[in-house]
């Protein structure tokens, strides 16, 4: 995010309704919203105006008592952003009475940082609520609010306002275009990994356990003076093999990622034989006609070379739809080649707003058509008049011929693969439409 906006950071125990408020600021459903505890394990950032003044505001994972490795992560991750910010709001539930760790836990955020703004949410029906007697032992100054019926918030911006009543810089700066770049795979393959190595930070939390990550995750971070949004999503499962519904949520929330992203990075663990739910995520992007690079990690676990080739060799011919997909073998533990693969992705998307003319297009179809005899399905020459292109994103291209009939699917691949090779379309699908004319 931009370092110069103000920071502002949603703090609470778990279940208090933090998602839900920063939801309703940003004005959009960006943050999962579950009534389970625990739903919000990363920190969630964007931006938001108040009269042309422009913040940046975080969701944060909810404070957790106990021996628990991640619940440690996201305390450890708490602290940390508190020190960062500029402004906390720290969010407790009115509906029931203040707990012992949740008011040591406000204690400690303000010893760190004392601009906060102490706010009561859950506050439904403002006219009858009695505030439980044992938050009056904290003496403060509460705001009361309902984050689900939108009540109170106005109140809240004006708070806010007033903690930066000599901010004045706007909105109005033209941002530069952002390429976002979805990272998906099943669990446990090594996406947060990659993204902190990217990030060189502990953005999102790295754990062993598969479905730690509960949700799609936006992060922003800047190379080659370029700006780029790296999304660390949930790892996916076929839904019948999720057990906890918090999760199957979160899979079906990547799936929505992956059509809103620019690219996608798809990762595969290559220290293990490729399974059922590899196939299911491959297809779930092929579907989405979206380009992509195949991101193979965990090369430093492969220590045999000609094993590592053969490994390699034979991932490529499991995923031989993804032929126009460069892969590229990486460490997330080492970050071997990690930047590589952010380049590739850069210079895939500078592609794909690169303009191709027609006429070349027609006359490199042409051409490829004298190298190799191409048949239809009803065993007819393929023969197209001539070619236009119908869109850039996706990229398909309608070939208008005496037939509607469509190229055999042997000899319809020869022909993207070539049309890749000849326009440098690494990392993009091709689609073709076929018109009789």
């Amino acid at each position: 995010m931009n370092k110069t906006l103000p920071l502002i950071t949603i703090i609470g125990v778990p279940n208090t309704g933090k998602s839900t408020l920063f939801n309703r600021i940003i004005g959009k459903r960006k943050a999962l919203i579950h009534s389970k505890p625990g739903m919000t394990r990363d920190i969630y950032k964007k931006t938001f105006t108040l009269n042309s003044k422009t913040f940046s505001i975080q969701d944060s994972g909810g404070f957790f008592i106990g021996n628990n490795e991640i619940y440690e992560e996201i305390n450890k991750r708490i602290f940390k952003e508190t020190k960062k910010s500029d402004l906390i709001i720290f969010l407790f539930d009115g509906k029931r009475e203040l707990l012992g760790y949740e008011k040591d836990l406000y204690l400690n955020i303000r010893k760190i940082n004392d601009n906060i703004i102490p706010v009561i949410n859950k506050v439904d029906n403002p006219r009858n609520y009695v505030l439980p007697s044992s938050y009056y032992s904290l003496k403060l100054d509460y705001l009361e609010i309902s984050a689900e019926h939108n009540l109170g918030i106005d109140e809240l911006f004006d708070k806010i306002e007033e903690k930066f009543v000599d901010y004045n810089t706007t909105s109005s700066e033209k941002e530069s275009i952002k390429t976002r770049i979805s990272i998906v795979g099943k669990p446990n393959v090594g996406k947060s990994s990659i993204v902190n190595k990217v990030l060189n930070d502990d953005c999102v939390i790295v754990s062993p356990i598969p479905g730690t990550t509960r949700d799609s995750v936006d992060l922003e971070f800047k190379r080659n003076n370029k700006v780029f949004i790296i999304v660390d999503n949930a790892g996916i499962r076929k839904l019948h093999k999720i057990k906890e519904d918090t999760e199957t949520a979160a899979v079906i929330r990547a799936g929505k990622d992956i059509k809103n992203s620019d690219i996608v990075i798809f990762v595969i663990d290559l220290s293990i034989k490729m399974d059922r739910n590899d196939f299911f995520i491959a297809k779930k992007i092929l579907k989405s006609a979206k380009p992509v690079v195949i991101a193979c990690n965990k090369w430093d676990l492969i220590s045999n070379q000609n094993d590592s080739l053969s490994i390699l060799k034979k991932v490529k011919q499991n995923l031989n739809f993804f032929f126009f997909a460069p892969f590229i073998t990486l460490s997330a533990k080492t970050g071997k080649n990690i930047f590589n693969l952010i380049d590739k992705t850069e210079l895939i998307n500078n592609k794909i707003h690169d303009k191709i003319k027609t006429s070349n297009l027609n006359y490199i179809t042409q051409e490829i058509l004298k190298e190799k005899k191409l048949l239809t399905e009803d065993n007819k020459t393929f023969n197209p008049k001539y070619l236009s292109i119908e869109s850039y994103k996706p990229f398909f291209i309608r070939f208008y011929t005496k037939s509607k009939s469509r190229l055999k699917q042997f000899h319809e691949l020869y022909l993207k693969r070539r049309i890749s090779e000849e326009l440098d379309l690494e990392g993009i699908p091709i689609f073709f439409n076929i018109s009789s004319k």
